[in-house]
């Protein structure tokens, strides 16, 4: 039991979108900039207490540093000022990690960010017995799976992870590590990764999330060596109640809500909300269908997760995003940020986090939208921001 947490602690360890990225030098030199400006003005209207009429210091530099000019006299003297931090994104790719008040992690999608999710978790456990990590995946897109075959807790013999997801989840893992089937075909061997079942000694167990109530998957579809939930009930671990649903995006795609304690928490990633493309394709009921499930899970919800790629603009195909150009990002899979601010005040959410960020979309764009979404939520129970890594979450 963890007295610390009172309900859930959730931590973004990874929120971009598509591929992991890392800054260019010009945006580390932009937010050096930044910080550089607020610390030499603290500075200034600091020292402008101590000159004297003549336009002097009123007392020498060691006196007013209260120290010799050297590192830990400096570092010690910068402290006195409260020097705010850029906002910083990160560009690890989606891996939420949620530790729940009677001992329970839950971890959902393994990007790039589950391998340092992956790091603390093993800290975290230390030499305790009971080691068992619960990953819930959204869909079988790379951007989501990348950092499977990274993970420390996949390399510990005393590690159960418990994998839950849709049946192209499971099957991508399994694909090209084996690790429900303890088979690797010897065309796929080495292709992606040099790592295998063969080498992760930990114990997986796979569970596939689908309606059981619709025809069999047939042939190519197969069982693997996992087990079958039904969509349509929930999932309980401990005191913590989670409902997947299905979500609009090109590959099969899973959402869930999160229940602990009387908070919700709702991670939804890869969700394409703007239907009217279709027109009279078979796919509109199906869209308008996972936007009806998404409003009604999301209604009154502590915390929304939402996938917002773009601008209206830039999904239409009137506006590049970075340097690229123009070009209708229509049946992509993604939400337009307008979309999304407009669902979260209709359904009343607390805070939305708006992650999945478009890795051609610089520092400096993020933050200006950032800052306007700040603005816009002034005055506002509902608050909306864009996603960082690093941020924890205690609800």
């Amino acid at each position: 039991m963890n007295d610390s947490i009172k309900n859930m602690r959730i931590y973004f360890y990874g929120i971009q979108g598509s591929g992991s990225t890392f800054p260019a030098s010009h945006e580390t030199a932009a937010r050096q900039e930044i910080l550089d400006y607020d610390l030499l003005k603290s500075v200034f209207e600091d020292l402008s207490h101590h000159i004297t009429k003549d336009n002097k210091l009123d007392r020498t530099l060691t006196e007013y540093l209260g120290g010799p000019i050297d590192r830990k006299t400096l570092l010690n003297y910068r402290k006195k000022f409260n020097i705010k931090q850029p906002r910083i994104y990160g560009g690890w790719t989606t891996c939420i990690h949620i530790e729940t008040s009677d001992g329970y992690d839950i971890v959902l999608d393994c990007g790039s960010g589950f391998r340092n999710c992956a790091k603390d978790l093993q800290l975290k456990w230390n030499n305790q017995k009971k080691r068992c990590l619960y990953i819930f995946g959204s869909h079988s897109h790379f951007d989501h799976t990348e950092g499977f075959d990274q993970a420390a807790v996949c390399f510990d013999p005393r590690n159960s992870i418990q994998i839950y997801g849709n049946y192209q989840f499971l099957y991508s893992l399994d694909s090209y590590l084996g690790i429900f089937s303890k088979f690797v075909r010897d065309e796929i061997i080495g292709v992606q990764t040099p790592i295998n079942f063969s080498t992760m000694p930990a114990k997986f167990q796979g569970t596939e999330i689908r309606d059981i109530t619709e025809p069999d998957l047939g042939d190519k579809k197969k069982n693997m060596g996992w087990r079958l939930h039904d969509i349509n009930k929930c999932i309980e671990l401990g005191a913590t109640r989670i409902t997947a649903f299905n979500v609009n995006h090109p590959a099969p795609c899973l959402a869930y809500k999160i229940e602990h304690g009387g908070k919700k928490f709702v991670f939804c990633t890869d969700h394409e909300s703007n239907c009217g493309h279709y027109s009279d394709n078979p796919k509109q009921k199906e869209c308008e269908k996972a936007n009806a499930q998404l409003i009604e899970h999301s209604q009154h919800a502590d915390v929304l997760y939402r996938d917002g790629q773009y601008l209206q603009s830039e999904y239409d195909g009137l506006s590049g995003i970075g340097s690229s150009n123009p070009i209708p990002r229509i049946g992509w899979g993604h939400s337009c940020i307008e979309d999304i601010t407009d669902m979260a005040l209709n359904c009343h959410v607390k805070h939305t986090y708006i992650g999945h960020h478009d890795p051609n979309r610089e520092w400096s764009e993020r933050n200006w939208m950032d800052e306007a979404l700040t603005r816009s939520s002034k005055g506002r129970q509902e608050k909306i921001e864009l996603a960082r890594a690093g941020t924890i979450i205690n609800l």
